[in-house]
């Protein structure tokens, strides 16, 4: 019994020598070895209604383009890349008893931001053509589903 825990306890440091010694391979491995990826010289943009390409914004008035009844606020990105996602604030005013006097109503929201598409007239500029919404609790009255879906390029992006 003794000899075969103590043939368990030299394999088990067998192997743990065999992974240290990995360890050390892969972490002296010159900077110049590893693959990069080129950065681009334009990161891409989300497109509001005045036509400005915008990153990482924080509130976003499209595709609704009409900031007095509904707009995304408080918008957190955790991903920009050639897909962009965020949480944030889907609000709308209730418009009760009118829009001037109404007030917002708060849906939390996780935004996702896809289909990068070159961009007309920038040379090398993409823009996020599609932007679906993902309602994480209450929806708005009249909204059926979990999850909304826009076209982008109606924003002035083409």
């Amino acid at each position: 019994m003794r000899l075969t825990r103590t043939r368990s306890l030299v394999a088990a440091g067998a192997v743990a020598l065999a992974g240290a010694a990995t360890a050390a391979v892969l972490v002296t491995v010159p900077a110049s070895a590893k693959p990069t990826i080129p950065a681009s010289s334009h990161p891409t943009v989300l497109v509001e209604c005045s036509g400005k390409g915008l990153v990482k914004p924080a509130k976003y008035d499209a595709p609704f383009c009409m900031p007095s009844s509904q707009y995304i606020s408080g918008v957190s990105w955790t991903n920009w890349q050639t897909n962009a996602f965020g949480a944030g604030t889907f609000k709308v005013n209730s418009c009760n008893p009118n829009c001037a006097s109404g007030k917002y109503i708060n849906y939390a929201i996780l935004v996702v931001l896809w289909r990068a598409e070159p961009w007309a007239h920038h040379s090398g500029q993409k823009y996020f053509s599609r932007m679906t919404v993902i309602f994480t609790g209450k929806r708005p009255q009249g909204t059926h589903t979990p999850a909304q879906t826009f076209d982008l390029s109606a924003t002035g992006a083409p």
